[in-house]
């Protein structure tokens, strides 16, 4: 009965061995981004909606994707500037914002 035992616990170490490999290589074919500073993601945000003054007012889902960072994070920055009087919100459904000294 032993050797069955042993069996086992040898097919349960190369299973886990063989999860942590292909883990890895998971996490490496991931791009890994920096993480940001308190602050930086208002400057990318704002850099952003500049850069692209031809299609205010953005939604955060646009925003997003064109600086590569998540969606909520971005919405919850545009919340702060919002608050901050940078960013005006135009649309409450769908959330979408423009530059606050802007006139459309």
């Amino acid at each position: 009965m032993q050797g069955k035992r042993e069996g086992a616990k040898v097919a349960a170490k190369a299973g886990k061995a063989k999860s942590k490999a292909n883990g890895s290589k998971a996490r490496k074919a991931k791009q890994v981004q920096a993480r940001l500073r308190p602050g930086q993601l208002e400057g990318l945000v704002l850099g952003y909606m500049k850069k692209h003054k031809g299609q205010l007012p953005v939604s955060p889902t646009t925003v997003a994707h064109g600086i590569n960072r998540s969606s909520g994070a971005v919405a919850n920055c545009l919340g702060r500037l919002e608050q901050a009087k940078k960013v005006r919100l135009i649309d409450k459904r769908p959330r979408r914002y423009d530059l606050a000294g802007r006139k459309n």
